[in-house]
């Protein structure tokens, strides 16, 4: 994967983070190698292969600090396919 690409993409993201959709998290998850595996109740849940996580995206207005650990989910998940 281009890891410094959605990097770059990810830091993006944090900036404008209280003006973010669900599908511009699904489109970063998609660009980092997650893989759309189901929808359950308002979430789709993505996964990705060999990580210890699934990447659970609400599908209305996200709130709180969900944007970061989204993001630092999907951040880690580079780190980790990197050290590999």
């Amino acid at each position: 994967m281009g890891g410094k690409d959605v990097r770059k993409q990810i830091e993006s993201l944090r900036r404008r983070r209280h003006n973010l959709t669900p599908r511009d998290i699904e489109k970063i998850a998609e660009d980092a190698g997650w893989v759309y595996d189901r929808t359950q109740g308002s979430h789709v849940i993505y996964v990705k292969e060999n990580f210890w996580a699934n990447l659970p995206i609400p599908q209305r207005k996200i709130r709180g600090n969900l944007v970061p650990r989204l993001l630092a989910l999907i951040e880690e998940s580079i780190c980790e396919e990197e050290e590999e």
